[in-house]
């Protein structure tokens, strides 16, 4: 019995609590809020008295509430007015299409339907848009082909088919395109070119595929052949660059072990024993490093001017090492790396080509994530 009352106790509860959700947001002045929960309650259960009570003083609220909102909105001398209108047209329009899909709603309230007058909204918000649009293009300047291309975007959401919108957006995000020359590396051998076209391809292709919807990077050579003049020129030079700085270091070393197994020893009844002493070696370890490196210089230039715009610069430096060892004397006396290591022979170094490339790919890295966050302005 107990049981049944506490069950019976939580469903009085479950549905005390849904019933004042939708009340008190009513109670709240949340019109809107108060019939979409009681639309919620009403499909599940249409003959809830408390629901179609609420949702009849609320939903006429909403639509006197809403129509005032609407008016003011419309008075105002402010050019975008319209966004907010169409906004709370929309919300209205939304419950008018949540109650058409209530029937124990529809038998309460009369619908009221909006969409002549979103319409209306709709076209004068595309209206203004392509107007502002207009103005910003009329500027002839790359941030106001930006800015047109924003407007017309919203007024085509607005208005999909309105007049020569795709035009318009494609005129807009001309006007508002950046070219950008990026220059390769200038370098005083001709056996490190191949690395810097190299260099240079990678980058301008990393920055295309980002798909920077305003900004189309290009070497700086393939636009003179075209020649287009680009609208900044991202500078790539070194202060400073060096390859192959050969140092060699060797280390002598006198080995000696001690409790090392030299020999065995039979006695008078042909009994063996080990022999144990001390070894001793010469060992002599070398270290070769060959250092690479440069200061890279990236500088963005307005090409009309000259003027630099912006300016960073990178260090990097690798190393390549080889490591060997020879020994005379016993080899018992060294240790399994040093042994190892006496295996080791000494290698010729890498080509300046790979040391070049080996201390660029990081200034690669950088540069891309630079050049990244400074034209993050040129994405839509």
């Amino acid at each position: 019995m107990l049981k049944k009352l506490i069950i019976t106790a939580f469903i009085a509860l479950f549905f005390l609590t849904a019933c004042s959700s939708s009340k008190q947001q009513f109670e709240k002045g949340n019109y809107e809020k108060a019939v979409a929960l009681s639309i919620k309650k009403l499909r599940k259960k249409p003959d809830n008295s408390k629901q179609k009570a609420i949702l009849k003083a609320a939903y006429g609220y909403a639509v006197q509430v809403s129509e005032q909102k609407i008016k003011q909105q419309q008075q105002s001398t402010d050019r975008f007015k319209w966004d907010a209108v169409i906004a709370q047209y929309r919300k209205m329009q939304q419950l008018y299409t949540d109650l058409l899909q209530c029937p124990g709603c529809l038998a309460v309230v009369s619908p009221v339907d909006f969409q002549n007058e979103l319409n209306e909204a709709l076209t004068a918000g595309a209206q203004v848009y392509v107007e502002e649009g207009q103005k910003a293009l009329a500027t002839k300047e790359k941030e106001g082909g930006r800015l047109a291309y924003r407007h017309f975007a919203q007024a085509k959401v607005y208005q999909n088919n309105y007049g020569n919108i795709d035009l318009m957006l494609n005129d807009a995000r001309t006007q508002g395109t950046e070219v950008i020359g990026v220059s390769r590396i200038p370098v005083s051998s001709k056996g490190l070119e191949l690395n810097t076209a190299f260099f240079l391809q990678q980058l301008t292709q990393a920055m295309n595929d980002l798909n920077y919807f305003f900004a189309v990077f290009a070497p700086v050579e393939q636009l003179v052949e075209q020649q287009q003049v680009p609208d900044q020129v991202v500078d790539l030079s070194f202060d400073d660059y060096y390859i192959g700085q050969t140092y060699v270091k060797e280390i002598r070393e006198s080995l000696v072990r001690d409790s090392v197994k030299v020999g065995e020893v039979t006695d008078s009844l042909g009994k063996k024993y080990a022999v144990y002493g001390e070894v001793k070696a010469d060992l002599q370890r070398y270290e070769k490093t060959i250092e690479s490196g440069g200061l890279l210089n990236i500088a963005i230039v307005d090409p009309n001017t000259q003027s630099i715009l912006f300016q960073q610069k990178f260090p990097s430096t690798t190393v390549w090492k080889n490591d060997w060892a020879t020994y005379q004397g016993d080899k018992r006396a060294l240790t399994k790396e040093e042994l190892v290591l006496t295996q080791e022979k000494e290698l010729l170094p890498p080509p300046p080509q790979d040391l070049f490339y080996s201390f660029t790919r990081p200034l690669f890295d950088q540069t891309a994530n630079l050049l990244r966050r400074r034209y993050r302005y040129l994405r839509q």
